[in-house]
């Protein structure tokens, strides 16, 4: 027999059967609107940011009570700070010490330049003279003579004889041997020649150069040349130079003349010091005599370079200077005037004329 029904009470409603649920449709793939952004789950997940190395600050551990413990989130940040700090200090200290570092390292390169410099320069210098000079003989206007060992040729002869005038320049051609003096005359008799001398100089070392000493140094001595004199007058003496050589003196030092009469007297390096700079132009002015013989000389030069001494020797080009007295007779005179040019006087002592 079916079950009995349970009994309802007393106004108790009848209970309504259970509704069957519909299934839900299925979702539909809703494609969102061109220039749209896709909804947030179909968005592709950004790379993770890498965080900096070292502690991160963060919220602050709750207290025992449940609040933020402020001094625990305090001293976080000061150790950050303190360690950004270290850092920037540590950064700035090897700038300064690379910078001076730096600094030091480029001082001593100038200094080793600077060295590097100054030891070429003294090299190069010591490969030359410490000073550059250039000698000649002076060509004045006074009354001079041309002395030459033999008597002329015939041909020498009619070359001087046919010359009007008498031309300093063409006698020094004609006669490459013959030697040229200033000279000095009592009433008509020639007493003296003079080798006058002009000696310029320049420094080139790499400091100042003092002039110690100036000596003659004869090379030959003979006697006078007596051969031929050639002798152009003039009207009157011309002044004495600075510097004097008496080249008869065993040490022919150069000494100062005496304006008056010509004669030496003390030695000229003890009245002035002379001293060249670099780069610096001296003039010298020298004349030597020989009363006695026939020279051929070069002047020398006694420097001190700073410590070091060294001898330069001044020539004619890479020839001695020469210098003769006056001999008692010569086999052959000549002598020049401006209105009849060259005169033939024949042999005898040395005269003077007009």
């Amino acid at each position: 027999m079916p079950p009995r029904r349970p009994r309802r009470s007393r106004g108790q409603r009848r209970p309504e059967p259970p509704q069957q649920q519909a299934a839900a449709p299925p979702r539909e793939a809703v494609t969102p609107p061109q220039g749209a952004e896709p909804p947030e789950a179909a968005r592709p997940r950004e790379a993770a940011t890498p965080q900096p190395a070292g502690p991160q600050p963060g919220p602050a551990a709750p207290s025992a009570d449940g609040q933020p413990d402020v001094a625990a989130d305090r001293s976080t940040r000061r150790k950050l700070l303190l360690a950004a700090g270290g850092a920037a200090a540590s950064a700035v200290i090897g700038t300064v010490i690379g910078a001076v570092a730096n600094r030091i390292t480029s001082a001593e390169q100038a200094v080793r330049d600077d060295r590097a410099v100054e030891q070429a320069k003294r090299a190069d210098a010591r490969r030359k003279p410490p000073i550059a000079t250039n000698a000649y003989y002076d060509r004045s206007d006074e009354a001079v003579v041309w002395a030459l060992a033999t008597p002329l040729t015939g041909d020498q002869r009619q070359r001087l004889l046919s010359r009007s005038l008498p031309a300093e320049g063409e006698v020094a051609d004609t006669f490459p041997d013959v030697v040229y003096g200033v000279v000095r005359f009592t009433d008509e008799r020639l007493t003296r020649v003079l080798t006058r001398l002009r000696v310029s100089t320049v420094g080139q070392w790499t400091g100042p150069v003092f002039v110690r000493q100036i000596r003659a140094r004869v090379l030959k001595r003979s006697a006078p040349l007596s051969g031929t004199l050639l002798f152009r007058g003039s009207q009157g003496d011309g002044e004495p130079l600075s510097i004097g050589f008496d080249l008869d003196e065993p040490e022919s030092v150069a000494r100062v003349i005496d304006p008056r009469d010509e004669t030496l007297g003390a030695a000229y390096v003890d009245r002035r010091a002379l001293t060249l700079a670099p780069g610096e132009p001296v003039t010298i002015d020298v004349q030597a005599y020989t009363d006695r013989s026939y020279c051929e000389w070069v002047i020398e030069l006694e420097l001190d370079l700073g410590g070091e001494s060294r001898v330069q020797v001044v020539d004619d080009h890479g020839r001695p200077f020469r210098s003769t007295g006056l001999a008692a007779r010569y086999q052959d005179r000549y002598h020049a005037s401006l209105l009849d040019g060259w005169t033939a006087d024949g042999a005898g002592p040395p005269v003077w004329k007009l």
